[in-house]
């Protein structure tokens, strides 16, 4: 019980409730006109933050580019794993703060651990405030060298100011070393627009997806929440993001 009505105690949760108190007390008064507005909203944010509604458009981005596991990937020359996973904090023990999207750090490594390639290549843009700017990517590398983690050479992109950016760092290291096939790490739901960025630089890339937060919704039971939570509303906004970055690069002939 504690658990469902843990929503009633954030400010979405608390917000809802005084929309629907407002529509209430308006139809108590036969205010039908007045009672419209508030209602309306409430009923689109319980939509969005009480239903899988966002969580079913999230994974119309991510099906395509689910697989079982690692086992079938082809080997190939690199690894290369787009940025986007952390934000600096000096406070924490690492010096960074991770997101949602880590998973790409983890399945990077994963595929070299198994020996799927033979360098690993970090993403990412500038990280900190001016004078401390640091790649995202060196960030990683001093995590995974810490750790032991990195069993092979890791190579830190400078300087992406976007997958864009990313893609042509990549296409310059493809051409230096000889690279010919590589193993592309991001999200789900960025995996077909980093997909089409890398292939319309002319590079081979087989693609490995992680960070599947729509889909993972429906590997757990239903349940209709009291009240509306952020969840819906961080995949609604990581769906929109996609689909408006896709359009923008289309329009740009980056894709």
């Amino acid at each position: 019980m504690t658990k469902l009505l843990t929503p009633l105690t954030e400010p979405l949760g608390l917000f809802w409730v005084i929309l629907l108190l407002l529509t209430g007390w308006r139809l108590f008064c036969r205010e039908w006109r007045r009672a419209a507005g508030p209602g309306i909203l409430a009923l689109l944010i319980y939509l969005i933050g009480g239903t899988r509604i966002p969580a079913h458009l999230l994974a119309g981005l991510e099906r395509q580019y689910a697989r079982g596991g690692l086992t079938e990937v082809a080997p190939a020359d690199a690894v290369v794993m787009l940025g986007g996973i952390l934000t600096v904090s000096t406070n924490d023990p690492l010096g960074f703060d991770l997101s949602m999207a880590a998973d790409r750090a983890v399945t990077a490594v994963e595929l070299v651990r198994r020996g799927k390639a033979r360098v690993l290549v970090l993403g990412g843009g500038i990280q900190g405030v001016k004078g401390r700017e640091e790649p995202e990517g060196g960030l990683i590398k001093r995590w995974l060298t810490a750790w032991g983690l990195a069993k092979v050479p890791v190579i830190v992109l400078d300087k992406c100011a976007n997958t864009r950016g990313e893609a042509e760092r990549v296409q310059a290291l493809a051409s230096q070393y000889g690279w010919r096939r590589l193993l592309l790490v991001t999200s789900a739901s960025h995996m077909k627009r980093a997909e089409g960025v890398f292939r319309k630089l002319g590079l081979d890339v087989t693609c490995v997806a992680c960070d599947f937060q729509g889909m993972a919704v429906f590997e757990q039971p239903p349940k209709i929440p009291v009240a509306p939570g952020l969840g819906g509303f961080q995949q609604l906004a990581v769906y929109l993001h996609e689909r408006v970055g896709w359009w923008l690069y289309k329009c740009r002939g980056w894709v």
